[in-house]
């Protein structure tokens, strides 16, 4: 079977914050509005939203964490169950002041979108 991440590029090519806790992931929103992005590698809705999450960060210095869920499912259902937001794949999780301040899921992950959320957060 053959992954869906077309070029075999790598799904975090520097531009995304590693995420090991979703602690660290709030602690970090208290100061700025992060992002946590829940990506399927497997999935061409998910390769879609990604690059449209590459896009942008082309424009903005925002603070997003990479969460590929088929390598952190423990780590993506605490988020679900921490921050109340049924999990889905790919999801932008916006947060500020440790509360979620917008949630888009699958086709909803558009450059355009994650801009205007992210002057609102």
């Amino acid at each position: 079977m053959k992954f869906f991440n077309q070029k075999n590029e790598p799904a975090n090519d520097g531009r995304y914050a590693v995420l090991s806790s979703i602690d660290e992931c709030l602690e970090k929103s208290r100061e700025n509005p992060v992002i946590v992005f829940k990506h399927s590698s497997i999935c061409p809705i998910s390769y879609n939203a990604k690059r449209e999450m590459d896009a942008f960060l082309e424009e903005t210095d925002a603070l997003v964490y990479l969460l590929v869920v088929q390598e952190q499912r423990p780590l993506s259902q605490e988020i679900a169950e921490r921050l109340k937001v049924k999990h889905e794949s790919p999801q932008a999780i916006f947060l500020r002041d440790r509360k979620v301040t917008a949630v888009f899921n699958h086709g909803q992950i558009q450059a355009d979108n994650m801009k205007s959320a992210s002057v609102k957060s």
